[in-house]
């Protein structure tokens, strides 16, 4: 058997312009672990291997139940090793292959477990920023619980890049000023956020196109589409105002913190710990909800009953009064909560910073430059079991009839 460093290797799950993943196991605790290995070519510099150690101890304090744990990092004759925890269940991108789209209850249950891991590294000190956030890096468990992986990982590529002109990101789920690479901070997360909610909603995302020039375009100035007529039709007025709060352009009309998010979602969110699929039911909303309600008290609210379908909320419209972005909320169990736990392109790109900020032009084009090509979209360890035998979405009695989490598999995505 295969030993890297401390670690027995079961078998390679596959390899990707990122590395290497191997299902493993520790060799003194025989804990089942994932093993992502990196390329060498990512780890020549001497600065880079330092930077992904250092990055990778901190994330190793992270400790929260909707992030996936990284257990230990190492440098290994040459080669850059994380061991993660092993998880098995589906990533949110093979459930929206599956389903085509969310009920809202459903959207809304992982929307608010994401909110809360990124509430959780928002305010470490310093802030951890996702930066890569989209389906695939988020693991849906037969649960129903969420995880959200490789966080901080876009910050390593992002330095190891060796340039200060260029971000790294996936170019479908990337902010105005992540693709601006002016510099980002926790609300640019929220951004990719409110992107995946809408995807889960309609069952695309809401910008579009061939073109990676025409997309980064689309991000940065164009507003995002109205959600078809049906989903509209059950979906409360509060989260649709937080949809598009989520995807205003400028990081100041969007809300200040995760903890904002989790404020506004408390009152529609079906309790923790229930199974992603027991939140359906036709038309139905979330337990104790109503979906003609506007949520929780907010700053100014449009006067109309449905936010506009011309013209999304801007930050003058939603706000009588500037806010401090950092600061949260009032009081709610939700804040209590996540202060109590503190201590579709499968492409990741490297976008060079347009000289005029908020518009790509054609003499200012973009130049994109792919540097790592991912097996379903993400960077992700997520370990498959072997299926030859058995369908993809086997019957399963733990798991409600009609869930996509039915039979579920480890499931894997080595980064391609």
């Amino acid at each position: 058997m295969e030993r890297i460093g401390e670690y027995l290797v079961r078998r390679l799950v596959g390899e990707g312009g990122m590395g290497k993943v191997y299902e493993a196991e520790e060799r003194l605790s025989k804990r089942r672990v994932a093993l992502k290995v990196l390329r060498p070519e990512l780890a020549r510099s001497e600065d880079g291997r330092r930077l992904f150690l250092n990055e990778m101890t901190i994330l190793a304090h992270l400790d929260h139940p909707n992030i996936v744990r990284s257990l230990a990092c190492t440098e290994t004759d040459g080669q850059l090793v994380m061991a993660l925890e092993f998880l098995e269940g589906h990533t949110l991108r093979e459930l929206l292959t599956q389903r085509g789209r969310l009920d809202w209850a459903e959207a809304l249950s992982i929307t608010n477990q994401v909110a809360s891991a990124l509430a959780v590294a928002h305010r470490q000190e310093p802030p951890i920023i996702h930066r890569d956030l989209k389906p695939e890096n988020i693991m849906v468990l037969p649960s129903g619980k969420v995880k959200v992986m490789d966080f901080g990982i876009a910050k390593v590529l992002e330095a190891l890049s060796r340039t200060t002109t260029q971000s790294v990101g996936t170019l479908q789920y990337m902010s105005p000023e992540q693709i601006d690479a002016v510099g980002v901070d926790a609300r640019s997360d929220l951004y990719c956020l409110g992107l995946i909610l809408y995807e889960m909603l309609a069952g695309v995302p809401p910008f579009e196109s061939a073109s990676p020039r025409e997309l980064l375009n689309l991000q940065c100035t164009a507003p995002p589409p109205e959600l078809p007529e049906d989903v509209r039709r059950g979906l409360p007025r509060g989260i649709e105002r937080l949809l598009y709060e989520l995807l205003e352009k400028s990081p100041d009309d969007r809300p200040g913190s995760a903890l904002d998010v989790l404020h506004d979602i408390e009152p529609f969110a079906p309790a923790d710990g229930i199974p992603v699929s027991a939140t359906r039911s036709s038309g139905a909303g979330a337990p104790g909800s109503d979906p003609a309600s506007d949520g929780p008290a907010r700053r100014s609210q449009p006067s109309s009953d449905r936010v506009s379908s011309d013209r999304r909320p801007s930050g003058a419209a939603r706000d009588s009064a500037p806010r401090e972005a950092a600061e949260p909320r009032g009081d709610s169990p939700a804040r209590r909560a996540a202060e109590r736990d503190l201590p579709h392109n499968d492409t990741i790109a490297l976008v060079e910073r347009a000289t005029e900020q908020r518009q790509i032009s054609t003499p200012l084009a973009l130049a994109v430059v792919v540097v790592l090509s991912l097996v379903a979209g993400g960077v992700t360890y997520l370990i498959k079991s072997h299926r030859a035998s058995q369908p993809s979405v086997a019957p399963s009695a733990a798991i409600p009839a009609g869930s996509p989490l039915r039979g579920a598999t480890p499931a894997g995505d080595p980064g391609p």
